[in-house]
């Protein structure tokens, strides 16, 4: 009986011992499943973080693009607002003190997206120099195609050569200059 027992404490220990292992081992797989699903849960919301900075960056390079085609837009002329360009250059004359009247505004047919303009502008010497080369510079795609200076003196001749020196130093003389351009447009 003695013996009966012995073997019955054995087979129960070794049922136990193998229990212990089974359930050692099912714990152990629960513990790699849930680590498992964890790092897929990871990697997926790494690639989402991922996703969401690169649609950022995105974003933010179509702003940037967007700002940069204004910036070059705004160096052509829009053909439907002509009368605020003629706006802006009747500015230009006032700001520095020159009269500019707009000749004529003429959109070529023969080359596309080209706007010819021609300008009288009025004023002293100085002043009208300072207008060209403002227009030289003036934020859009310009090539001036010709210049042309004139002196009006409403002095006549006279005999009297020490008269007409007179009137010269009271009264500033007039200049005028015609100037042509071309102008790049959008249309």
């Amino acid at each position: 009986m003695k013996k009966n027992r012995t073997i019955l404490i054995l087979i129960s220990s070794v049922l136990t011992t193998i229990l212990a292992i089974g359930l050692f081992i099912f714990f152990l797989e629960v513990i790699k499943n849930k680590n498992e699903h964890a790092s897929a849960v990871l990697t997926t919301l790494e690639d989402k973080m991922k996703e969401k900075e690169d649609a950022m960056a995105f974003a933010g390079k179509i702003t940037e693009i967007k700002s940069l085609q204004d910036y070059i837009n705004s160096h052509f002329l829009d053909s439907n607002k002509v009368d605020t360009f003629v706006d802006y250059l009747e500015g230009i004359g006032s700001n520095l003190g020159s009269l500019v009247s707009v000749k004529s505004i003429e959109i070529s047919s023969k080359t596309e997206n080209i706007i010819s303009v021609k300008l009288l502008v009025s004023g002293t010497f100085q002043e009208v120099m300072e207008t060209i080369a403002y227009l030289e510079n003036i934020p859009y795609q310009v090539n001036i195609t010709q210049v042309y200076l004139n002196k009006n003196s409403d002095q006549t001749a006279q005999g009297n050569v020490k008269a007409v020196e007179q009137s010269k130093i009271s009264s500033a003389s007039t200049w005028q200059a015609d100037v042509s351009f071309d102008i790049l447009s959008l249309n």
